[in-house]
């Protein structure tokens, strides 16, 4: 059977129409998953958050199931520092004076309160991360 070069052009119009609607079809979810970055500074042997330089070892607030980008930069030159979060076998490379790190981790979906610490100098360097759920943060947003 030979197709005149109408009913080719035909067939592949409907083809392209047929792709494109299936496209649409896809939910707009199913991109790369967002994920929040929280930057840690080191200095004088205590964390930071990035936007408040006076509160040393802050609480760290996030929310169950969300998924984190932790930069940590270390500002104490001559030592060496990390952040761990033993309960979540989560941690960075130890960085050395003035560099920096960063991992990503998805937080547990079980709320609560953990401790992040230096592994090295936990004693000084230790705060808490508190995990809420995802209705109480979205509550907490409004």
């Amino acid at each position: 059977m030979m197709f005149t070069t109408l009913q080719k052009r035909i067939a592949v119009t409907t083809g392209l129409v047929l792709a494109l609607g299936a496209c649409a079809l896809l939910p707009l979810g199913a991109g790369p998953e967002t994920q929040r970055e929280v930057l840690v500074r080191v200095r004088n042997m205590a964390y930071y958050l990035d936007n408040d330089s006076r509160s040393p070892n802050p609480v760290i607030r996030v929310t169950a199931g969300e998924r984190i980008r932790l930069r940590l930069v270390n500002e104490d030159p001559g030592f060496n520092h990390d952040f761990a979060i033993g309960a979540w076998d989560v941690g960075t490379p130890m960085v050395h004076g003035e560099e920096r790190t960063s991992i990503v981790f998805r937080v547990p979906e079980k709320p609560g309160s953990f401790t992040y610490v230096c592994t090295l100098h936990a004693a000084m360097m230790k705060g808490t991360i508190e995990v809420v759920s995802a209705e109480v943060a979205q509550t907490a947003g409004d």
